[in-house]
């Protein structure tokens, strides 16, 4: 297990992906501070310093889930697609070993584009945006780190357990860009017509950056059973399925 989970992280982090990944990572976070920029204007904001308090819904849904998504099936889905998976299985590594060593790669990717997002974004902010860098401007970014990847971890789960039941990357990445559009709305009109409320898709995973706040109102409960509760699902679902299906 340990060997296998070294052996994955290695394998991640000297391929030429990853790197082009967290370029791409920064790249889009400057886009979000341009459009941050742009629609000062039409959002009624005279001060554009006033946007490093609105990182909510442009950090959550642009500048790290997307770069995570396109990471993941770039990454753990080659294995699938060269068969190269069988290899390992046929050596005497077991499948939820597999999917385990994979889990805690996708998670350590998951804080390193939250973490260069963020800082990214939190830099920009301070230089185009002349947000004021004091102790509470970094308390604040630090807190919104913590929120904002453990919101992600949750949503790394659910990339990669369709990663794995797909197996094929561009497949993957079609829904789980789909999940991330659409889910909520799909999942919310089914729980309006049960009357159920707005409970349920409360803890949607592509929802969790609801529960973050920049300016330090950070959810902690909700996410962390989120989280708990995705992982242990989708680790089911997955090892379930992975001892279902045969390698061929």
């Amino acid at each position: 297990m340990l060997n296998v989970t070294k052996a994955s992280l290695y394998k991640m982090f000297h391929d030429k992906a990853f790197w082009l990944c967290l370029a791409g990572t920064v790249a889009w976070a400057m886009v979000v501070i341009a459009a941050q920029v742009l629609t000062a204007g039409s959002r009624g904001i005279s001060d554009v310093s006033q946007l490093a308090n609105r990182w909510q819904g442009f950090i959550g849904l642009h500048s790290i889930e997307v770069p995570l998504i396109m990471s993941a099936v770039v990454l753990f889905s080659g294995e699938f697609r060269d068969k190269s998976w069988k290899l390992l299985i046929a050596k005497g590594i077991s499948k939820a070993s597999f999917y385990a060593s994979k889990l805690i790669s996708i998670l350590t990717l998951t804080v390193i584009i939250s973490f260069v997002s963020i800082m990214t974004t939190a830099i920009a902010n301070v230089v185009v945006l002349h947000a004021t860098l004091d102790g509470t401007y970094v308390m604040n970014c630090l807190t919104f780190f913590m929120g904002e990847c453990l919101a992600h971890l949750t949503i790394a789960t659910v990339v990669l357990a369709v990663i794995f039941l797909v197996r094929l990357g561009e497949i993957a990445a079609i829904i789980s860009m789909f999940l991330m559009v659409f889910g909520y709305v799909i999942f919310h009109a089914v729980e309006m017509a049960l009357g159920f409320g707005e409970v349920i898709t409360d803890f949607w995973a592509f929802s969790q950056t609801a529960f973050v706040d920049f300016g330090g109102a950070i959810h902690w409960g909700k996410l962390g059973i989120v989280f708990l509760g995705y992982l242990t699902v989708c680790s089911v679902i997955v090892i379930a399925s992975m001892a279902l299906r045969d390698i061929e």
